[in-house]
């Protein structure tokens, strides 16, 4: 039976936002190049919630680096609020402290985006959602499944979330060295730049900001002794989140030019 993630919900209430802030008022985004902090399209409906003043809520559906991933002793580290989305709703209330934000998680390790789209019918169904985050790609990789079959699935499951009033993020593969060495990602990668010109929709580019991170020598888990990697692992989710919450903040010009 295929393992799912329970839907996880984070709260908080605050007042009315400031308009705008500058990029330096975020938390540090681990010296994220601007290239991938900076959406490249308007995330409206978000920045449209933001202003209103009431509830903003974001759904985050994807695998296991989503709902928080399996250490080498068993534990979930990187869940119960450690996987990159609660970084991100971390870093939006640090960047606009009056805005409430809920967050609702749902997905499983092994889960194809095929999978998922059910998961996000019924939560559109349950309650409106401003923004949703869609990680996905490294399952139909790693499969070697039709990247068609991606294709059609994300642009139903966009223009779902579009009619129902939401912005959608995708979020592509983490970078792996092995990864990339026994897959073939790029015509995955190709499909979800494909959907991401559909109106509402941007690619966040995890697997280029992970590789620069690497490059750099600044976060590499693969290159992490194995007493260190839960530890890195805290870090890389903390950065990623921070990191998107600055992108999503220029998406919905929130940033001051």
């Amino acid at each position: 039976m295929r393992r799912l993630a329970s839907a996880i919900l984070l709260c908080a209430v605050f007042a009315f936002p400031q308009p705008l802030l500058a990029a330096t008022e975020l938390s540090g985004t681990c010296g994220a190049p601007d290239e991938f902090v900076t959406a490249d399209e308007s995330l409206a409906q978000f920045g449209q919630a933001v202003t209103a003043g009431g509830v903003v809520n974001v759904l985050a559906v994807g695998s296991a680096t989503t709902v928080g991933s399996v250490t080498a002793a068993g534990l979930n580290s990187a869940g119960e609020g450690g996987a990159f989305p609660w970084h991100m709703v971390r870093a939006l209330h640090a960047a606009l402290p009056s805005v409430k934000f809920d967050l609702t998680i749902r997905g499983g390790r092994g889960m194809t985006a095929e999978d998922m789209l059910p998961l996000i019918d019924a939560a559109l169904r349950q309650q409106h959602y401003a923004l949703v985050l869609w990680q996905t790609g490294t399952v139909e990789a790693v499969r070697g499944l039709q990247p068609d079959g991606l294709l059609d699935v994300l642009h139903t499951g966009a223009a779902r979330i579009r009619d129902a009033g939401g912005d959608l993020v995708l979020i592509d593969p983490q970078f792996s060295r092995f990864l990339r060495a026994n897959t073939d990602l790029d015509p995955y990668e190709n499909v979800m730049q494909q959907v991401a010109t559909m109106p509402g929709v941007v690619l966040f580019h995890r697997f280029d900001l992970m590789r620069t991170w690497a490059n750099d020598g600044r976060l590499d888990l693969e290159r992490t002794a194995k007493a260190d990697r839960d530890k890195a692992l805290d870090e890389l989710n903390a950065c990623l989140g921070r990191a998107l919450a600055q992108f999503v903040l220029s998406g919905a010009d929130l940033l001051k030019k």
